[in-house]
C-alpha cells in the first residue's frame, strides 16, 4: 500500500501567502509599515519580490485592504499610507512591539544638554574630534572626554572667536527644528514662539485642531478658522494643506472616507462640509447619498456629530441654481440631523442677501479643488467663532442635549 500526501490546494497557498504579510506588518507595528518596507521585508523573509506577483503599488494595496485583520491609516505625518495588523492570537505580541522602546531613544546627544555659555562649547568640540581622530570609542575614552569637559565648565578658558562662530553657526536654534504636533502663537495673543495646550483643546497629536473640546472637521473654511484663529499649524509632508481632519477641498465622500480610518475621534465633533461639493456640481441625490455616508461613519464610532449648516458661497450669489441646491442641502441637514447650528442664518442680511463684508473680496484657489473660494475674511471668521461658541453652551445647558455630555 502507498500513501499519498493530500494534495496542495491552491486555498492552502493563499491562506499561507495571507500569514506571511500579516508577520511582515506585526513586526512593524511599533510605527506601522508603509508599502516599501512591506516590499522590502517580504523580499528578505521568503526571496520573493511582491511586484513579480502584483502589477503595481496600487493594486497590493488594494489586496492588503482585504486581508482579514489588516487596516491602513493615512495620518502619517508624512502623508503615507501607514499599515497595521493585530489578530485575536497576535494581539499580545503586537502589544509588546507597541511598548517597545526606541532604539533611538537611547542615543543622548550630549551637545543638547550642554551650558549655554559660548566659553566651554569650543572645548568639547576639539577633545570630541581628537577622540574620533584617535580611534578611541572605549569607556576610558568617553571618561576622559567627560573630565575634560568638567574641567573646562569650570576653569572657563577663553575660547577663539572663530571656533565659537564656526560651532554655533552650525547649530540650529531650539525654535528652528521641526515639531509636527506643536503650535505657534498667533491670532488670539499676537506673539511669536509655542503655546501651551490651553484646557478647553483636545490633544492635538490625536484629534487635531477642536474648539472648546469639539474636534474640528471641514474644509477650507474650517481650516482658515484652525490656522488664523485658533493657532494650528498645517500638518507638514502634504501637498494639500491640513490640519487634522481640517482638510482643504475636503468633500462629504472624502470626510466619510476620513472617518471610518481615522485613528481617533473625539467624542464631540463639529462638521462643517458639502461647499467644495456645491462648487463642483455635483446633483443633489449624490449630496444626500454622501451626507448620510458620512453620518453614518460617525455613528458607527458612537459619535453623534454636530452638524453645522452650509454658510452662502460668495462666489455665485443671488438665485442662482448653486443657491438653491445650498439653500436645499441646508434644510435636509436640519431635518434629519438631531444636533445642528446654522451657519446661514448669520451670514445673510433680513432680505436673505449675502452679508460680503464677512468674506474676503475675491476668490482664490486653495490647494485641494479646482474651483476658486472666497473664504471669510477676519470679520467673518471671529462671526464664526462666537456662533459657534455660543451654540455650544446653549447645547450644554438644555436638558434633551444634556444626554450627549
Amino acid at each position: 500500500m502507498v500513501l499519498l500526501a493530500p494534495p496542495t490546494t491552491n486555498y492552502d497557498r493563499e491562506e499561507e501567502f495571507k500569514v506571511e504579510l500579516r508577520s511582515v506588518i506585526i513586526t512593524r507595528s511599533k510605527e506601522g509599515a508603509t508599502i516599501e518596507e512591506i516590499i522590502d521585508d517580504y523580499r528578505e523573509l521568503t526571496g520573493t519580490d511582491l511586484m513579480d506577483l502584483f502589477y503595481n503599488r496600487t493594486v497590493l494595496a488594494r489586496y492588503l485592504s482585504m486581508i482579514d485583520n489588516v487596516w491602513c491609516s493615512t495620518d502619517g505625518s508624512c502623508g503615507t499610507l501607514l499599515w497595521f495588523c493585530s489578530t485575536p492570537r497576535t494581539k499580545h505580541m503586537v502589544h509588546l512591539i507597541q511598548q517597545q522602546r526606541s532604539p533611538r531613544a537611547g542615543r543622548s546627544n550630549y551637545r543638547r544638554y550642554m551650558p549655554r555659555g559660548p566659553l566651554a562649547a569650543p572645548v568639547v568640540r576639539q577633545d570630541h574630534q581628537s577622540s574620533r581622530l584617535t580611534g578611541g570609542t572605549g569607556m576610558g575614552s568617553t571618561l576622559a572626554m567627560h573630565g575634560t569637559y568638567r574641567e573646562a565648565a569650570q576653569v572657563q578658558e577663553p575660547a577663539r572667536p572663530s571656533q565659537s562662530s564656526r560651532f554655533q553657526s552650525k547649530r540650529p536654534s531650539r525654535v528652528e527644528r521641526y515639531n509636527p504636533y506643536s503650535r505657534r502663537i498667533t491670532g488670539r495673543t499676537g506673539g511669536t514662539g509655542w503655546r501651551q495646550s490651553r484646557s478647553d483643546e483636545l490633544d492635538y497629536s490625536m484629534y487635531g485642531p477642536s474648539y472648546h473640546r469639539h474636534q474640528l472637521v471641514g474644509d477650507d473654511f474650517f481650516l482658515a478658522i484652525a490656522k488664523w484663529e485658533l493657532g494650528f499649524s498645517f500638518d507638514q509632508g502634504h501637498t494639500i494643506d491640513m490640519s487634522g481632519l481640517c482638510i482643504s477641498g475636503l468633500t462629504l465622500s472624502e470626510a466619510a472616507k476620513r472617518v471610518e480610518v481615522a485613528p481617533f475621534i473625539a467624542d464631540h465633533v463639529l462638521v462643517n462640509v458639502g461647499t467644495v461639493d456645491l462648487l463642483h456640481g455635483r446633483a443633489m441625490i449624490d449630496l444626500i447619498h454622501d451626507f448620510d455616508q458620512l453620518v453614518a461613519r460617525f455613528r458607527e464610532r458612537n459619535v453623534e456629530p454636530i452638524m453645522t449648516t452650509l454658510a452662502p458661497i460668495a462666489n455665485s450669489g443671488g438665485r442662482t441654481p448653486m443657491a438653491e441646491r445650498l439653500l436645499k442641502m441646508n434644510e435636509y441637514i436640519c431635518r434629519t440631523c438631531p444636533r445642528t447650528i446654522d451657519l446661514w442664518k448669520h451670514f445673510v442680511h433680513a432680505n436673505g442677501t449675502v452679508r460680503f463684508e464677512c468674506y474676503q473680496p475675491g476668490p482664490r484657489k486653495v490647494s485641494g479643488s479646482i474651483m476658486p473660494h472666497v473664504l471669510w475674511n477676519k470679520l467673518g471668521r471671529q462671526l464664526l467663532l462666537g456662533v459657534l461658541g455660543n451654540e455650544i453652551a446653549a447645547q450644554l445647558t438644555t436638558d434633551e442635549q444634556w444626554r450627549y455630555y
